[in-house]
């Protein structure tokens, strides 16, 4: 199985390297990979639409039959789902200036799933996870639901050290199990289901 026919924009680094490191487990291979424009607090929908619209197009140019968008939420005032819907209008609406794109296409073929409200709070969808196979977790520590709370503040409070974020998220994230991550954190269920959708219909030929 060739995961490449699928591509994943994230906000940065950490984002990447974490996802990157969990594919390559699960699967010994990895979608594409690309940063987007910014993360939530630097970047208005309609400017973060425009701003990966480049990145979109090259994509699209290329083997890649299906993208999914995962922009923090961060502290924008927006419902995860809903954000969802306004992001991908904006996209759509630019897209469609260029006539090789149809309506069909871009609904089949672009995804927003924003974490809610940060990459932190997949992390934490899996406290038992985490904490059984690292010993950077408080053995105290219990699960909760965690989307709509700060999920780095929420991680520091159950770690024994500091929270690194280039150093500790890539760890962490490893060690979630998906179907727990799926039951604690209707974000990571959304981008789940989307995915494995997707990884269903391009990536078994």
């Amino acid at each position: 199985m060739s995961l490449k026919h699928i591509a994943l924009i994230v906000d940065g680094p950490t984002e990447e390297g974490s996802i990157r490191a969990k594919f390559n487990m699960l699967y010994q291979c990895c979608p594409e990979i690309r940063n987007g424009p910014g993360n939530g607090t630097t970047f208005s929908i309609e400017g973060y639409a425009k701003g990966v619209l480049p990145t979109l197009i090259l994509l699209l140019k290329t083997d890649v039959r299906a993208i999914i968008l995962i922009p923090d939420l961060e502290k924008r005032r927006e419902k995860a789902p809903n954000f969802s819907k306004k992001m991908k209008a904006a996209i759509s609406k630019l897209l469609l200036a260029d006539p090789n794109f149809s309506p069909q296409y871009i609904d089949e073929t672009i995804y927003v799933c924003p974490p809610d409200i940060m990459f932190e709070n997949w992390i934490i969808s899996d406290v038992e996870g985490i904490k059984n196979c690292t010993e950077l977790i408080k053995v105290e520590s219990v699960q909760d639901k965690f989307d709509g709370k700060n999920g780095s503040s929420q991680l520091q409070k159950i770690m024994r050290t500091k929270y690194k974020k280039t150093v500790h998220a890539k760890q962490l994230f490893k060690k979630t199990r998906e179907s727990e991550s799926a039951d604690n954190s209707p974000s990571f269920s959304e981008f789940q289901n989307i995915f494995n959708k997707l990884k269903e219909k391009h990536c078994n030929t």
